[in-house]
Protein backbone atom coordinates (compact mmCIF):
# COMPACT_ATOMS: atom_id res chain seq x y z
CA UNK A 1 0.00 0.00 0.00
CA UNK A 2 2.93 2.52 0.90
CA UNK A 3 4.77 1.66 -2.35
CA UNK A 4 1.52 2.65 -4.21
CA UNK A 5 0.81 6.04 -2.49
CA UNK A 6 4.35 6.94 -3.41
CA UNK A 7 4.46 5.81 -6.87
CA UNK A 8 0.90 7.84 -7.33
CA UNK A 9 2.37 10.77 -5.74
CA UNK A 10 5.47 10.67 -7.81
CA UNK A 11 3.07 10.67 -11.20
CA UNK A 12 0.94 13.80 -9.86
CA UNK A 13 4.80 15.76 -8.77
CA UNK A 14 6.00 14.95 -12.08
CA UNK A 15 2.73 15.96 -14.34
CA UNK A 16 2.33 18.44 -12.53
CA UNK A 17 5.95 19.69 -13.15
CA UNK A 18 5.42 19.18 -17.31
CA UNK A 19 2.14 21.14 -16.62
CA UNK A 20 3.84 23.75 -15.51
CA UNK A 21 6.64 23.88 -18.06
CA UNK A 22 4.34 23.82 -20.80
CA UNK A 23 4.39 27.25 -22.26
CA UNK A 24 1.35 29.39 -22.11
CA UNK A 25 -0.27 30.06 -25.68
CA UNK A 26 0.08 33.48 -26.77
CA UNK A 27 -2.60 36.02 -26.88
CA UNK A 28 -3.14 37.11 -30.34
CA UNK A 29 -3.00 40.91 -31.10
CA UNK A 30 -5.64 43.23 -31.49
CA UNK A 31 -4.83 43.04 -35.23
CA UNK A 32 -4.31 39.54 -35.44
CA UNK A 33 -8.22 39.61 -34.13
CA UNK A 34 -8.99 41.40 -36.83
CA UNK A 35 -7.27 39.44 -39.43
CA UNK A 36 -8.92 36.15 -38.43
CA UNK A 37 -12.31 37.72 -38.20
CA UNK A 38 -11.85 39.53 -41.49
CA UNK A 39 -10.47 35.85 -43.10
CA UNK A 40 -13.62 33.81 -41.91
CA UNK A 41 -16.28 36.97 -43.06
CA UNK A 42 -14.72 36.18 -46.60
CA UNK A 43 -15.20 32.65 -45.89
CA UNK A 44 -18.50 32.71 -45.34
CA UNK A 45 -20.35 33.44 -48.40
CA UNK A 46 -18.06 29.81 -49.65
CA UNK A 47 -19.09 28.13 -47.15
CA UNK A 48 -22.77 28.72 -47.30
CA UNK A 49 -22.77 27.48 -51.08
CA UNK A 50 -21.12 24.87 -49.98
CA UNK A 51 -23.29 23.47 -47.88
CA UNK A 52 -26.39 24.40 -50.26
CA UNK A 53 -24.83 22.16 -53.09
CA UNK A 54 -24.27 19.13 -50.29
CA UNK A 55 -27.56 19.71 -48.56
CA UNK A 56 -29.03 19.75 -52.71
CA UNK A 57 -26.75 16.46 -53.56
CA UNK A 58 -28.04 14.77 -50.72
CA UNK A 59 -31.72 15.41 -51.32
CA UNK A 60 -31.35 14.43 -54.51
CA UNK A 61 -30.12 10.94 -53.55
CA UNK A 62 -32.98 11.08 -50.90
CA UNK A 63 -35.50 11.26 -53.23
CA UNK A 64 -34.72 7.95 -55.39
CA UNK A 65 -36.60 4.62 -54.35
CA UNK A 66 -33.34 2.73 -54.25
CA UNK A 67 -32.41 4.61 -51.36
CA UNK A 68 -35.43 4.21 -49.09
CA UNK A 69 -35.18 0.22 -49.70
CA UNK A 70 -31.35 0.86 -48.78
CA UNK A 71 -32.51 2.62 -45.61
CA UNK A 72 -35.10 0.20 -44.67
CA UNK A 73 -32.73 -2.93 -45.18
CA UNK A 74 -30.01 -0.83 -43.06
CA UNK A 75 -33.07 -0.78 -40.20
CA UNK A 76 -34.20 -4.45 -40.66
CA UNK A 77 -30.48 -5.82 -40.70
CA UNK A 78 -29.94 -3.43 -37.32
CA UNK A 79 -32.63 -4.37 -35.22
CA UNK A 80 -32.64 -8.45 -36.42
CA UNK A 81 -29.05 -8.15 -35.10
CA UNK A 82 -30.25 -6.39 -31.78
CA UNK A 83 -32.72 -9.21 -31.53
CA UNK A 84 -30.01 -12.66 -32.01
CA UNK A 85 -27.60 -10.44 -29.56
CA UNK A 86 -30.63 -10.32 -26.74
CA UNK A 87 -32.35 -7.31 -26.75
CA UNK A 88 -36.36 -7.45 -27.14
CA UNK A 89 -38.34 -6.05 -29.62
CA UNK A 90 -39.38 -2.63 -27.65
CA UNK A 91 -35.57 -2.00 -26.76
CA UNK A 92 -34.48 -3.22 -30.48
CA UNK A 93 -37.22 -0.34 -32.37
CA UNK A 94 -36.49 2.10 -29.37
CA UNK A 95 -32.78 1.59 -30.49
CA UNK A 96 -33.51 2.03 -34.42
CA UNK A 97 -35.62 4.80 -33.75
CA UNK A 98 -32.80 6.60 -32.19
CA UNK A 99 -30.12 5.38 -34.64
CA UNK A 100 -29.53 7.45 -37.53
CA UNK A 101 -29.03 6.09 -41.14
CA UNK A 102 -25.85 6.14 -42.68
CA UNK A 103 -25.05 9.78 -43.94
CA UNK A 104 -22.51 11.84 -45.63
CA UNK A 105 -23.53 14.75 -42.79
CA UNK A 106 -21.25 14.34 -39.43
CA UNK A 107 -24.53 13.33 -36.68
CA UNK A 108 -27.07 13.93 -39.68
CA UNK A 109 -30.30 12.56 -39.11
Amino acid sequence: MRLHSVVLSSLFAVSSLAHAQAPSPQKPTPEEMQRMMDSTSAMLPMLARMTEVQLEAQLKVAERPETAERIAAFKKNLFDALRRKGFTAEQSLQIINSTPWPTATPLGR
